[in-house]
Order: structure tokens, then sequence, then C-alpha cells
């Protein structure tokens, strides 16, 4: 069995995309969709004393047709700078804080360009710590074309997965009869946040790892009890009986 996991590149990410990777034997970034500013390409949360605040990183926008390998870091702002203030303000008392700025900061200081090669570079601390060992591929160095549905389904085809393991949402989008059709099972992913100790109050899921990391470091085991694999869905959209 080959599972596949195909999703847009995010920011420092979740829990919940963490465990996709974990999961996923093919991890393949979609850079080759429209960049979206209402998603997390370039933004992430974390938790303040008055709730979740995003970090932002700020980039170029050339026109509203942009993709996603196409979006460039502005560079020209002091967005390092505020990020790391910011995680200091929130973080620096936190258990795991010294432990790890010192990696998250190079990750931020970094030469990178894109936002895509940043994105992937904040995953490091992650894919260390939890000890993942997919592998990562970019959509746009594959010869696929297809969009919507018929992409995924392109992809899965191209790198011979068997299994794709989609969002939450799949089944608002993806033309099942076509994955069955190919023999590939599709799976549906859903993810409870497991609680860890937090500053400020009550326990906030859907925040960046970074909240995990610096709070209590990133333990598999933890992560992994958020979520299991799926069973696939039938081709009516129902999970088999």
């Amino acid at each position: 069995m080959t599972v596949c996991v195909i999703t847009q590149p995010r920011f420092f990410p979740g829990l919940h995309y963490l465990h996709r990777m974990m999961l996923a034997d093919v991890f393949v970034i979609l850079d080759t969709v429209q960049y979206s500013p209402r998603h997390e390409e370039n933004r992430t949360r974390v938790k303040t004393a008055q709730g979740p605040h995003w970090l932002t990183v700020p980039v170029r926008q050339a026109g509203r047709e942009q993709r996603i390998l196409d979006t460039m870091v502005d560079n020209t702002q002091a967005w390092r700078r505020k990020i790391g203030h910011t995680l200091a303000a929130l973080y620096s008392r936190a258990a795991r804080y010294e432990t790890h700025i010192a990696e998250v900061l190079g990750i931020l200081d970094g030469p990178h360009e894109t936002l895509t090669d940043l994105d992937w570079a904040s995953w490091g601390p992650a894919i260390r710590s939890l000890g993942i060992t997919c592998r990562f591929l970019r959509a746009s160095a594959l010869p696929v074309a297809e969009r919507g549905s018929r992409l995924l389904l392109e992809i899965c085809r191209e790198i011979g997965a068997d299994v794709y393991l989609s969002g939450a949402f799949g089944r608002e989008y993806l033309d099942l009869p076509a994955f069955a059709a190919e023999g590939i099972a599709v799976r549906l992913h859903e993810y409870a946040y497991p609680p860890y100790p937090q500053r400020f109050g009550v326990f906030e899921p859907w925040l960046s790892y970074l909240d995990m990391l610096f709070n209590a470091g990133l333990d598999p085991q933890t992560v992994a009890a958020g979520g299991t694999m799926p069973a696939p869905l039938a081709v009516g959209g129902a999970p088999p009986s």
C-alpha cells in the first residue's frame, strides 16, 4: 500500500497537518494551485492571553491568479524580527523554549526567497522530532496538468499511489468514482487535537506546532493520539459497512 497526501504548503503548520505526514508514504506539496491569503500558506496561529494570534509572513502579490510556487516572500519588511519578538513574548517562560528557539529563529533567518521554500523549511523541527520518513515531492516537479479533483487523481497515478489520504472535506469535491476506476482508495483524514500543557488558560486546539514544541516538546505518541488511518470511502461517499 502506498499512501499519498497532496496539500498546499503551510507555514509552521498544526498537528493535524503533521499527522498526515506521519501516515503518508509520499507527501506532495501542491504548489501549482492559486495562492490564497485566506489560507495558511504564509501565516500560522499561536496562543496569547487574549486568544489565538496570527504570525504572518508578508508576500509579494503580482496578480490575483498567481500560483503558490510563484509567490515570493517580501523580504523588504522586518517580518523576521517581528515574529521573533512575538515568540519571545509568548513563549520565553515555556518549558522547552530555550531548547528549540535557536533552530526556529535559524529557519526564519534563512535565505528563503519563495514562500514554498520557507514553508518547507518550517517543517524541519517537526520532521526530526516526530521521526517522519515520508518522501516529499513538489507538484511542480511532476508531469501533471489537470485541475481540481482530476489533478489530484493524476498525481496519485503518477507516483503509483493506491491510497489517497484527503483532508476532512474531500467528499465535497473529489470525484470518487474516478478514483475507484483507477483502483485508488480515498480516505478522509480527521483529527482531534490531544491536550498538552499550554500557557494562558483553557486548552486551545488548531494552533501552530510551535505551541506544543515550546510548551511540551513534540511527542510522536501524543501527536499520533489525535487520529488514526481512516477507513476507505465507498464510491457513494459513505464509509463502507
